[in-house]
C-alpha cells in the first residue's frame, strides 16, 4: 500500500476531559496504521505520496453506531410517519419487494453515502437475511464499497405478502436464520478474500425479546463465546425491551450495543455502565418517531459508553454532522426549560461541543467496542482519517473548529476520506464507485420497485400491524 504524509492539518485530539484541540500537525500513515504524529515530520522520502492539509482540519473518521444502510433506496418514503408508519410502510412493508440484486444496488447506495458524508465505521444492523443469497450480496456491496462495517445480519420476519400481510412462521424460519448467521461467522475472511479485514460479522437481535429464553440464551453465548458483536433496538414503547430482557434474563453479554434506550432510569443507566454495554443515541428517528426523549447526554455523565446514529437514510440525512447538532441542541432545549419552569435563565450551556463530537468519533468507537483501533487519532490505530475543508462558503473564517464542525459543517466540506489507509474519497470525488453509473442504475431501480409496490394499499397493511402488536388501544389522533 502508498505511505501519505498528511501534512499542515489542524488535527483534532481529545484530551482526558473530553475536550478538543486542533493543533497544526503531520501524520504519517503507513500500510493501514498510523505511525507517526507531529510537527514537520520528514517527507524527503520519495515512495511518500504527500496530501497537503493546509486549510483543512484533520479529523478521525466518524462513527455511526446504528445504521440500517440499504434503505437508502428507499428514500423519502418515511417523511411523515411515526415508527409503526416505517414498520407498514418500510421495513414490513417495501423491503418485502427488493429481490437480492436489488439490495446490492440499495447497499453499495448507502455505504457510498456514508463514505461521501465522512462516515468510515458503520455497525450496519441489517434485516437482510431472508436467504443466504440476500445476505450475501450485502456482504459484497459492503466490501466493495471500502467502507468499515460491523455488518449485523438480523433475523426478522420479513412478510411473504401484503394485503393481507402473511408472515412466516418463526418457530421455522428463526433457527433457519439463526444456522445462516452461525454459517457466515465461519467465513475467514467474511465475504472473501477482497475484504482486508474492514468488514466484520454481527449480530442484530432483536428476535431476543419474543424468543424463548433459553434459545435467546444460547444464541448470546454463541455470540460472547466468538467474539462477535451483537446489537439490539431498545424500545419499550414497541415492544422492543432488550436492556430489561438482559437484565432481567440474566442473559449472557458480548460485545453489546443498544441502540435508542431513551429516558433510563438510574437502574437502567447503572447495569449499562457496569456491563460495559454500549448505547447509541440516534436523536432525528427517536424524536420523529416516537421512541422517546433522545437521552445521549444521560449516558455520557454518567461514564456509559455512548455514540450517535442516524438510523435510517430512508427517514433523514446520512450525516453526523446534523445528527450532531440535533442531539446538541435537543440537550439543550431541555435543559432551558427546567430554567424557564422556575423563572429563570441559563447562565451558560452544560451540554458542549465536544461532547457531541466525542460521541461521533471515539465516544462512538466506545459503543461499538473499537476504541482501541479507531476512533482517534493515535499512533498505532487504524489509519480512518477524514479531511474536512475550513474555506468554503460554510465553514470559511472559522477560528474555533469544534464549533465549526458541528455547527456550520456540511458533507460537500469534507474533501478526502481515507479508510483502513486506502483513499476512498478525494477532491469530493468517491473513488471506489463510478458514482455517474450508480446513479442511472438506482435511479432506474427505483422505478421499478415503484411500480412493483404500486398496488399495495399501505392503510390496510398499518391497520393489520396495529392489531398484531395489540397496539390500538394506545394510538391516538
Amino acid at each position: 500500500m502508498p505511505k501519505y504524509l498528511i501534512k499542515g492539518g489542524n488535527v483534532l485530539l481529545f484530551d482526558e476531559e473530553k475536550r478538543t484541540s486542533f493543533p497544526k500537525l503531520d501524520i504519517l500513515v503507513e500500510d493501514n496504521i498510523i505511525t507517526k504524529i507531529g510537527p514537520d515530520l520528514d517527507s524527503k522520502d520519495p515512495t511518500l505520496e504527500i496530501i497537503d492539509a493546509t486549510d483543512h482540519i484533520v479529523s478521525p473518521g466518524f462513527i455511526d453506531g446504528h445504521r440500517h444502510v440499504f434503505q437508502s433506496q428507499l428514500r423519502t418514503t418515511v417523511g411523515d410517519h411515526i415508527f409503526l408508519d416505517y414498520c407498514a410502510h418500510l421495513l414490513q412493508g417495501r423491503m418485502t419487494f427488493l429481490d437480492a440484486d436489488d439490495m446490492y444496488l440499495a447497499q453499495l447506495s448507502g455505504a457510498s453515502e456514508a463514505i461521501w458524508c465522512g462516515v468510515t465505521t458503520v455497525m450496519d444492523h441489517s434485516h437482510v437475511i431472508m436467504s443466504r443469497d440476500y445476505a450475501t450480496k450485502c456482504i459484497d456491496a459492503t466490501v466493495e464499497s471500502g467502507i468499515r462495517s460491523i455488518y449485523c445480519v438480523a433475523p426478522f420476519a420479513n412478510p411473504q405478502s401484503l394485503n393481507p400481510m402473511v408472515l412466516p412462521d418463526m418457530d421455522v424460519k428463526h433457527p433457519e436464520q439463526i444456522e445462516l448467521f452461525k454459517s457466515l461467522s465461519g467465513q475467514t475472511p467474511l465475504g472473501g478474500p477482497k475484504n482486508d479485514g474492514r468488514v466484520m460479522l454481527g449480530l442484530g437481535f432483536d428476535t431476543m425479546n419474543h424468543r424463548p429464553v433459553a434459545e435467546s440464551r444460547e444464541v448470546l453465548q454463541y455470540a460472547k463465546d466468538n467474539g462477535i458483536h451483537v446489537t439490539c433496538h431498545d424500545v419499550d414503547r414497541f415492544n422492543l425491551p432488550s436492556l430489561e430482557c438482559l437484565r432481567k434474563n440474566a442473559l449472557p453479554l458480548p460485545l453489546i450495543t443498544l441502540s435508542h434506550t431513551c429516558e433510563p432510569d438510574q437502574t437502567r443507566i447503572d447495569f449499562v455502565r457496569r456491563n460495559n454495554i454500549g448505547i447509541v443515541s440516534t436523536p432525528e428517528s427517536e424524536m420523529a418517531m416516537g421512541h422517546g426523549v433522545p437521552s445521549a447526554f444521560e449516558f455520557l455523565r454518567s461514564g456509559c459508553r455512548i455514540g450517535l446514529g442516524i438510523d435510517s437514510p430512508a427517514i433523514c440525512g446520512g450525516d453526523m454532522f446534523y445528527c450532531m447538532r440535533i442531539a446538541l441542541q435537543n440537550q439543550r432545549g431541555r435543559e432551558n426549560t427546567t430554567y424557564h419552569a422556575r423563572n429563570k435563565l441559563p447562565n451558560h450551556v452544560k451540554a458542549r461541543v465536544d461532547e457531541v463530537l466525542y460521541m461521533a468519533t471515539l465516544g462512538g468507537a466506545q459503543a461499538i467496542h473499537r476504541e482501541t483501533e479507531i476512533g482517534s487519532l493515535e499512533v498505532g490505530k487504524l489509519a480512518d482519517i477524514v479531511l474536512i475543508r475550513t474555506d468554503s462558503p460554510s465553514m470559511v473564517s472559522s477560528v474555533n473548529y469544534g464549533p465549526a464542525i458541528v455547527m456550520h459543517c456540511h458533507p460537500t466540506d469534507v474533501s478526502t476520506v481515507m479508510i483502513n489507509g486506502e483513499i476512498v474519497k478525494r477532491d469530493g470525488i468517491l473513488l471506489r464507485v463510478d458514482w455517474d453509473k450508480l446513479v442511472g442504475k438506482l435511479k432506474e431501480n427505483r422505478q421499478v420497485l415503484e411500480a412493483r409496490w404500486s398496488d399495495v394499499d399501505w392503510d390496510v397493511t398499518k391497520s393489520e400491524l396495529t392489531k398484531l402488536w395489540h397496539m390500538g388501544e394506545v394510538l391516538e389522533d
